[in-house]
């Protein structure tokens, strides 16, 4: 009987401690494959009543007790509740509580009183209807969704690949309940609590059903320039709790380095060099085709005319509001020399329509997920 406690104690606390790593940061610190993290994912709710099973098997085998003290049962019920706990609950509903439902807004007014004119804004604009999104707001709630004219959104943040993606929520045209999980190859995971889907977020597309989402193109650009384009527009509102500013010390001072071009985690591959690892880019994907550009490719001109799967695109910096901005060139416009856009995305040929940018990634992360891109820069 001892033995077959002792088996049951240890099979338990090996799924539970696997599970607390493979969907917590540990399991990317020890370098954890991205299928077995999905994988537990998939069965954790399996995984969770069994180990919880198995506990109170134990107490029922001894419950005397006659091979094991109590104390020492005590700590074995805690330490596999505390495994329940960070497999379940931990990250999507007590560390980094997504807001897709619920998110408060304010006004630029009132906004100007809380930021600095530097403060990086993730700006998604629709029809005129425009929200911004302090990326320091946004690193731990991760996912804030809204209704932009009349359309449902949720803006992603990972802080780790300092990525900020919008994305219409409906999946297979079902209504979706976002939560975070995890992240892998320094990416976030988020799921899908509704139907159990999981989302790769730079990827865009849902694990099983290998669906990807539809995108809303993201500008990105300082507070300053944020007022100053849409000053009727509205800015999301994160008041942080006394153990959320803790997390956000801890976040600013790990992901210095990183940002730097020193990975937190060893789970990219960093063959590229094409450019240094911390090099900031902005990317595009047009169907199979991938591209970077980076800041100092408009040394010489504010724009860049690049052809991509047959696609002319304009990428524009704006000196003077300090951002970029990605366009479409339809076939219609044949004078493209010398094109103007102003940061509507307003030109002599009318309004064009804004590609889905990858805005401020570092080269070491976007060259790991898509390694054949191609790359402009000085």
């Amino acid at each position: 009987m001892r033995l077959l406690i002792s088996v049951v104690v240890l099979i338990s606390v090996v799924i539970g401690i696997f599970g607390a790593v493979a969907l917590t940061e540990f399991g990317q610190i020890l370098d954890m494959p991205r299928p077995w993290v999905f994988t537990y994912f998939d069965y954790k709710s399996v995984f969770s009543v069994a180990i919880l099973f198995a506990v109170v098997l134990v107490f029922y085998l001894d419950n005397t007790p006659r091979f094991f003290s109590k104390k020492l049962k005590v700590c074995y019920a805690l330490g596999i509740i505390a495994c329940v706990f960070f497999i379940n609950f931990f990250a999507p509903d007590f560390w980094l509580r997504s807001q897709q439902y619920g998110a408060q807004f304010m006004s630029v007014q009132e906004a100007d009183s809380k930021l600095d004119d530097d403060t990086d804004m993730f700006v998604l604009e629709i029809d005129g209807d425009a929200r911004g999104y302090p990326r320091d707001w946004m690193q731990l709630p991760h996912i804030v969704g809204d209704n932009i004219a009349g359309q449902d959104t949720v803006m992603t943040y990972c802080a780790l690949s300092n990525l900020p993606m919008a994305f219409n929520p409906k999946i297979n045209g079902k209504d979706t309940d976002f939560k975070v999980i995890a992240q892998v190859h320094n990416n976030l995971i988020f799921s899908d609590r509704n139907s159990g889907e999981l989302i790769q977020q730079v990827t865009a597309t849902a694990e099983y059903s290998q669906e990807e989402l539809d995108q809303y193109p993201v500008q990105r650009m300082p507070w300053s320039s944020y007022k100053k384009l849409y000053p009727k527009g509205e800015v999301f509102n994160y008041e942080p709790n006394w153990y959320d500013k803790l997390t956000l010390k801890l976040f600013d001072s790990a992901l210095a380095p990183h940002y730097e071009g020193s990975p937190m985690f060893p789970t990219l591959s960093l063959a590229d060099d094409r450019l240094e690892s911390g090099t900031v880019i902005w990317g595009i994907k047009v169907a199979d085709e991938t591209l970077a550009i980076t800041k100092d490719a408009f040394t010489e001109q504010n724009i860049r005319i690049i052809k991509l799967e047959q696609q002319h695109i304009a990428f524009v910096f704006y000196a003077e509001l300090d951002t970029i901005g990605a366009f479409y060139i339809t076939d219609d416009i044949h004078e493209i020399d010398n094109l103007t856009i102003d940061a509507y995305g307003n030109s002599p040929f009318g309004k064009l329509q804004r590609v889905n940018l990858y805005s401020g990634m570092p080269w070491m992360i976007w060259s790991h997920w898509y390694p054949n891109t191609q790359v402009v820069s000085s």
